[in-house]
């Protein structure tokens, strides 16, 4: 049998006698002789070759391999980055062989080692972000005020600055986590404490703190935040059932500093900076409300009545002074008259004056 085969600048075709490999037909025009002839044919715009052929080719037709391929192979520990005219196209994952076509676009291709080199690059990540999915990576962004955490097949690996990072996902399995490490606060609401004196009251507690090592902090707390809750409620706890309920009201500075020197012991030895600790809040039950209230009360009214009785007798020591200078003193006398007429003279009227002022005096002060 004669065939006539026209073959264009963007097409190959794969000869096959008799079920065997012959060779790869170039553009042009050709005719075909003989029996049991097979042709596949291929578009090199496609780019990659992956027909029932290519494992053959590339394993035992080496001269068609070069003239008309570019392999990529990679290794159990290896991806590869594949550029098609210079612009990052895909990434190859470990142990794999790929075959793109000659001729259409140009073929260029790095290999990166991932298990020796986890991260990538920085000048690649653009590219890689734009392949998405595809770009067997894993990114993370880490903002200003925060640290990143580095797990690789769930081992803590390494701490990372704000910024933006990525890492290779074909092997390992990463994993980023952020932990904040500007000044925070956490409050505790509601606490329930019984006091020597066997009184219930309820107390709110704030704190504020900061995380200093990010690496130690991670390691050794699974969540910062409730452990900082728990030692807070413990130490003011210890603190405050110590002390009986008038010694809690009058001493709330001096309990304030036990708990922050208990708590920032304890937390500074998970990279936890606590800083400022104040019991914001005593809440008393009801009925000991109201019996202070009364207390208080009394104690304001006891006061008020000294005060009273301070003035009251202050005021009869004045008088009897007063009193014994007149008594040897006509003019003060006199003076100390003439003072309450002008008293009473101010409430009324009218006065009429009859027989003197002696008279007057005699009549109003009778």
């Amino acid at each position: 049998m004669l065939r006539h085969v026209l073959i264009g600048d963007n097409e190959r075709i794969l000869l096959i006698r008799k079920r065997r490999f012959v060779e790869i037909l170039g553009p042009g025009e050709r005719w075909l002789f003989g029996r049991g002839v097979e042709l596949v044919a291929c578009n090199v715009r496609d780019q990659i070759f992956a027909g029932e052929w290519a494992d053959h080719i590339a394993n035992h037709q080496p001269e068609t391999v070069a003239r008309y391929f570019t392999v990529i192979e990679t290794s159990d520990a290896q991806v590869a980055l594949v550029y098609l005219d210079g612009r990052l196209a895909r990434v190859i994952a470990p142990s794999n062989r790929v075959l793109y076509w000659k001729g259409a676009l140009h073929v260029s291709f790095e290999t990166i080692e991932v298990r020796a080199e986890p991260e990538v690059p920085a000048h690649l990540l653009p590219g890689l972000v734009r392949l998405g999915r595809e770009s067997g990576a894993t990114f993370a962004a880490i903002d200003q005020g925060k640290r990143g955490l580095l797990f690789l097949d769930g081992r803590l690996t390494r701490e990372l600055e704000p910024g933006t990072y990525g890492f290779w996902n074909t092997i390992a399995m990463p994993r980023v986590e952020t932990l904040e490490t500007r000044r925070q606060t956490v409050e505790v609401l509601g606490q329930e404490i019984l006091t020597q004196d066997k009184v219930t009251v309820r107390v709110n507690i704030s704190a504020v703190f900061e995380i200093a090592d990010a690496t130690a902090a991670r390691a050794g707390l699974k969540d910062v935040n409730e452990y900082l809750r728990r030692v807070l409620q413990i130490a003011v706890r210890q603190s405050l059932g110590k002390r009986s309920l008038e010694q809690v009201l009058a001493e709330k500075t001096d309990i304030d500093e036990a708990v922050s020197a208990e708590v920032r012991r304890e937390m500074q030895g998970y990279g936890v900076r606590v800083s400022e600790i104040a019991l914001k809040d005593i809440i008393l039950p009801g009925d000991i409300r109201e019996i202070l209230n009364q207390v208080v009360t009394a104690e304001k009214e006891a006061q008020a009545n000294l005060i009273r009785r301070r003035e009251e007798t202050a005021a009869t020591r004045s008088l009897l002074n007063t009193a014994k200078l007149m008594e040897g003193n006509p003019l003060l006398l006199r003076l100390k008259e003439l003072e309450s007429l002008e008293k009473i003279a101010d409430k009324v009227e009218k006065i009429t004056v009859v027989g003197g002022l002696n008279a007057l005096l005699e009549r109003t002060l009778a």
